[in-house]
């Protein structure tokens, strides 16, 4: 599908995967904000990092100085992202006021986004709540006062009524999830996202106060409510790492990465380390080498095992 983006857009796109002067895919060095939004079904990720000048005297005047992205996505996941920094930098922010920030000012900023695409914005100002939180663990920064929990993202309503939106990313309210799960008889969680894809996006409407396991709970009661099956813990055999890792690269990354032009080759697996080559799109895009190589890389932490290392030899 060919989707209908803003001349904006597309400019902040081409700009940023052609590296140009002021743009900000990367990581800041030793940065004082870090955080990381993913999207495994939709095929988005972003990881933020930002550098402050320090109020000595008082940390919730801290500035935002530097601002960086390494996002694996589509164009509007990129664009996103770097309207993200834009605004963040050329305002002046601090934490603080940064928090402020929604995916309408993204919108906005980007002259437009398709319906479809809004939750690469979403995207965006989750990763800027997380890395914020990060910045105040490490400021000794109370953040309760200024309306956003321990997880780094906005409280929903203390008394969350029908029109209440859990899944922030797909944008579907308390009373959409309820009927849906009664009328499909949706009693897991995985039924829920598989089937309406609330909760596929960023996950934290899941386990969150009035979310989907809540929702499931007050439906079905609680001895009745199934949790995902965990996988077995056990200590796994290099063949069992090699098939789990070619598995989740058929399910997750490579149809991502063909969608947009782009593939992924294996190479080698020895161990814990996925030795891979990049194809098409992705071969000849100047920010893959970094966006790519560290998302696949938490994808396969996430799904496979916390010791995977990747190393592209392409």
């Amino acid at each position: 599908m060919a989707w209908n983006y803003s001349e904006k857009t597309k400019k902040l796109f081409i700009d940023a995967i052609n590296s140009k002067e002021n743009t900000h895919i990367g990581e800041v060095e030793n940065p004082d904000g870090e955080g990381f939004h993913g999207s495994l079904v939709c095929g988005d990720a972003i990881k933020l990092t930002f550098k402050v000048k320090k109020d000595e005297k008082n940390p919730e005047n801290d500035v935002i100085t530097e601002i960086k992205y390494l996002t694996f996505g589509c164009t509007s996941a990129i664009a996103a992202s770097e309207a993200l920094c834009i605004l963040v930098e050329q305002g002046h922010y601090t934490p603080i006021k940064a928090l402020s920030l929604t995916k309408d000012d993204i919108v906005t900023f980007l002259e437009g986004l398709p319906t479809q695409k809004i939750h690469c914005s979403i995207m965006g100002i989750e990763a800027l709540f997380a890395a914020i939180h990060s910045w105040a663990r490490k400021r000794g920064v109370d953040l309760k006062k200024y309306g956003v929990d321990q997880t780094g993202c906005a409280k929903h309503d203390e008394q969350p009524t029908e029109s209440t939106i859990v899944c922030r990313c797909m944008g579907m309210t308390r009373g959409y999830i309820i009927d849906q799960v009664k009328d499909l008889g949706l009693k897991t969680v995985d039924d829920v996202i598989s089937t309406i894809k609330a909760g596929s996006v960023c996950g934290s409407c899941i386990d969150e106060k009035g979310g989907i396991k809540d929702i499931l709970k007050e439906v079905y009661g609680k001895t009745t409510v199934k949790d995902t099956p965990t996988e077995n813990k056990g200590q796994k055999t290099p063949y069992q790492i090699a098939k789990q890792i070619e598995s989740v690269l058929i399910t997750d990354v490579i149809p991502i990465l063909e969608r947009d032009g782009g593939g992924l080759e294996i190479v080698d697996i020895r161990g814990n380390e996925l030795y891979f080559k990049l194809k098409g799109n992705c071969k000849m895009c100047q920010s893959a080498n970094n966006t790519i190589e560290y998302t696949i890389q938490k994808i396969l932490k996430d799904k496979v095992d916390k010791d995977i290392k990747v190393i592209n030899v392409g």
